[in-house]
């Protein structure tokens, strides 16, 4: 079963009794992040973070990215379990390792949503790949920004103190920020739990990361209301590509 399948047939399951978004999701307050991005006079005002990133402003801090991030599940084009045209194509050019146009396509990619942290990576490599390290470093700085936010969101040690994530993808950006090798994947009331390999981990960690958990609770609640939504994106192909033949 596919990692969409899976949400999808859980999901019934668990929606209905999921809190409304208005409350706190862990530490994240996502009432008080909805009122703050669409307050014109804010600080944190969505087209004006949009604006900042779009311009690869480097002075965007911790509280900038938080908003852009969490922010983003209030925006019409927020569809975690999808994958736009564009999209499509940018994966295409980058699996040619034809850095230089994925370089082009990944603007675009990035325009439609600056918050989608695999693409910003995808670009980091890109950029070193050609050999524009300023660049790469104004993507790193967006990169490590937004993981740091997810960081921020609790410890991973438990369902309380999950990380919070607007993305299942994003938790695979975490644990390959970790060096962490993913041998099972549970899904826990609105909380995956991911369990790694301990061997394969990084001889300079003292402690090994037997397990962390990850609160998917704002993808699986947008996911509820997809099937009222006749635009939204395709599945994810590289989904299916990730399945294990033999289960």
């Amino acid at each position: 079963m596919t990692r969409l399948n899976f949400v999808i047939l859980l999901s019934f399951f668990i929606i209905s009794s999921a809190p409304v978004v208005g409350q706190n999701i862990g530490r994240i307050d996502f009432s008080e992040i909805k009122k703050e991005i669409e307050n014109p006079e804010s600080n944190y005002y969505y087209p004006s973070l949009l604006e900042r990133i779009h311009s690869d402003d480097t002075t965007l801090n911790y509280s900038d990215y938080k908003y852009l991030y969490y922010g983003n599940v209030f925006q019409e084009n927020y569809h975690p379990y999808g994958i736009t045209d564009l999209k499509k194509e940018f994966n295409t050019i980058y699996k040619n390792r034809d850095y230089k146009n994925a370089l082009l396509k990944g603007k675009d990619v990035l325009a439609e949503n600056p918050v989608d942290i695999e693409v910003t990576l995808k670009m980091i490599i890109a950029c070193l790949e050609t050999g524009d390290t300023l660049l790469a470093k104004i993507y790193g700085k967006k990169y490590f920004g937004f993981l740091d936010v997810i960081y921020a969101s609790g410890d991973g040690k438990s369902l309380e103190t999950a990380y919070v994530v607007i993305s299942v993808d994003d938790e695979y950006r975490i644990v390959g920020d970790l060096g962490l090798y993913v041998k099972q994947q549970v899904l826990i009331n609105d909380c995956d739990l991911l369990i790694f390999e301990k061997k394969s981990q990084r001889k300079v960690r003292k402690k090994k990361i037997k397990e962390l958990y990850f609160n998917v609770q704002m993808p699986l609640l947008s996911f509820s209301d997809s099937f009222k939504d006749a635009d939204l994106p395709d599945p994810d192909p590289e989904d299916e590509e990730d399945e294990d033949p033999d289960e």
